[in-house]
């Protein structure tokens, strides 16, 4: 069962995300923004520290939301790009989904699939966080002693880690 928006709320306020913007929240996903810190394998990472970047067809770039959420025992999170980027073709197709008791920020893996230059400026509303209900908590959610996690608590954009 996806969660509704009073719940998103309730969650936001609790502690659920920081910062939380109650503007954010649509009736059935919490809006997140994409930061200002970005990782490109092919460029030089000092072309980096504007906030903004050019994104070139083709080309992909790792990035990460603004917005650290804590994601409940009891609860599923699957993120999806905004609509309207995908309609000026940037997609984000690889990594999508927060498992049971993830906490950090979320990394970003955006490419560009049009013909033109596409200028990504950090603060923009970049995905929705959608929530599903698990029928019941996992034995060992994401972060404890025996889960296989790599990335519980990152903060900011977090290259591939063995």
């Amino acid at each position: 069962m996806i969660k509704p928006d009073r719940w998103i709320s309730a969650w936001g306020r609790s502690g659920g995300t920081t910062p939380f913007a109650p503007e954010q929240v649509n009736s059935a996903s919490y809006d997140v923004r994409v930061s200002d810190h970005w990782i490109c394998p092919t460029r030089d990472p000092e072309e980096f520290s504007a906030p903004h970047i050019k994104l070139f067809p083709n080309e992909v770039v790792l990035a990460s939301t603004i917005e650290r959420v804590v994601i409940p025992r009891d609860v599923a999170c699957d993120l999806k790009l905004k609509s309207t980027l995908g309609r000026l073709w940037v997609n984000h197709s690889m990594a999508g989904w927060c498992d049971p008791g993830f906490e950090g920020t979320i990394t970003l893996e955006l490419q560009n699939l049009g013909p033109e230059p596409f200028v990504l400026e950090a603060g923009r509303r970049i995905a929705q966080l959608i929530f599903i209900a698990m029928e019941s908590e996992p034995d060992i959610a994401y972060g404890e002693p025996g889960s296989s996690s790599h990335y519980q608590g990152q903060e900011g954009t977090t290259r591939a880690r063995d």
